[in-house]
């Protein structure tokens, strides 16, 4: 038979370029077959059988709950054990993200371990003894970041992750979300209603946040104002209506508000609307992480957010991907920002 009449399979053709896309990006997971089917212009047939082909290979691994990860770890059993380190003390984004890990965790038929530390006295021994049983690591966002437990960690040579956080320590393998530029967007979408008088309620030490906001206003031809910058003590609804509170006795002119996170802005919107000003069409505000509930708010709140389910997935899949072993993850999560009713044109006057 001629040669040329001989058709390479078009799932052949797919497998090559998968493993070219795996190698020039890096990847420890693939993306969601529905990304794939695009970006390839494949059917979803065609996808599934290149993966089997590459499975077979031990190139790729079907995960349940997880995703299909890249050079897996050999034999990724179910009852892989995952030590999960967090603080006892959450806020609410923190509590629904924890939660969500649990779930994906347990879905995906891996063991959890969770080990919650106190941030004023980490007890090393009870650390070290759920390590010694433990395959790998996450460390939720806020975690006491403590050096004695990254060293601890090192010394294992078991792979570990950080969830939603960048940490200060180098070498730390992370997920997280891009505040700066969350607040960025929420700023931008603020002054592109006419907005120039706008307030923040939050953490003004988060550097993240306010340089987010800082470029915004730049490029707005704004600057903050500091007589509209309240500093929070802590994240929380009392603290946000507290220092709403405090906003509104100044007699400071302002027509939005950017809340620290979307708990704090629940306290902002009740103090508000407690004193009769309407949302957004006296004052708009904005929130930051897409609570559960934030969309059920008084007014319903507009808010950023990257996506959690997606940097677990990232996590974890790095966890038991052997490419590049001594490379680290560092992988920013663009957010998204969600327009719901609390933000609107600013009323001329």
């Amino acid at each position: 038979m001629d040669e040329k009449l001989v058709r390479e399979p078009l799932y052949e053709k797919l497998k090559k370029r998968l493993l070219v896309t795996i190698e020039t990006e890096n990847l420890h997971m693939l993306p969601n077959e529905r990304e794939l089917m695009a970006r390839f212009g494949v059917s979803r047939n065609t996808l599934r059988r290149a993966i089997f082909e590459l499975t077979k290979e031990n190139i790729l691994r079907p995960v349940q709950g997880i995703g299909t990860i890249v050079y897996p770890v050999p034999e990724i059993v179910e009852n892989s054990r995952i030590l999960i380190v967090c603080d006892r003390e959450m806020t609410i984004f923190q509590r629904e993200v924890f939660n969500l890990l649990l779930f994906m965790l347990n879905n995906s038929r891996l063991t959890t371990v969770v080990l919650m530390l106190d941030k004023e006295k980490v007890d090393v021994d009870r650390f070290d003894a759920l390590l010694k049983t433990c395959d790998a690591v996450v460390i939720e966002k806020l975690c006491s970041f403590s050096p004695i437990i990254l060293e601890r960690i090192r010394k294992t040579g078991k792979k570990m992750v950080g969830l939603r956080f960048r940490p200060d320590s180098p070498g730390v393998p992370f997920v997280a979300e891009d505040v700066f530029e969350g607040f960025y967007r929420l700023a931008r979408h603020l002054i592109e209603l006419g907005h120039t008088r706008i307030a923040y309620i939050g953490n003004i030490s988060d550097g993240s946040r306010m340089e987010g906001l800082k470029k915004a206003f730049q490029e707005g031809g704004l600057e903050l104002a500091p007589e509209l910058m309240f500093d929070f003590k802590h994240s929380s609804r009392a603290e946000g209506y507290r220092l709403a509170d405090e906003l509104l006795k100044s007699g400071r002119r302002f027509t939005a508000i950017i809340a620290h996170n979307d708990t704090c802005a629940l306290g902002v919107e009740e103090r508000l609307l407690i004193a009769g000003i309407r949302i957004p069409e006296d004052v708009s505000i904005t929130g930051f992480d897409n609570l559960r509930d934030s969309a059920e708010y008084p007014v319903p709140l507009t808010t950023c957010c990257g996506d959690p389910e997606q940097m677990i997935h990232e996590a974890i899949a790095y966890l038991f991907s052997t490419r590049n072993s001594g490379a680290t993850l560092e992988k920013m999560f663009d957010p998204r920002l969600i327009v719901r009713k609390s933000t609107a044109p600013v009323v001329k006057q």
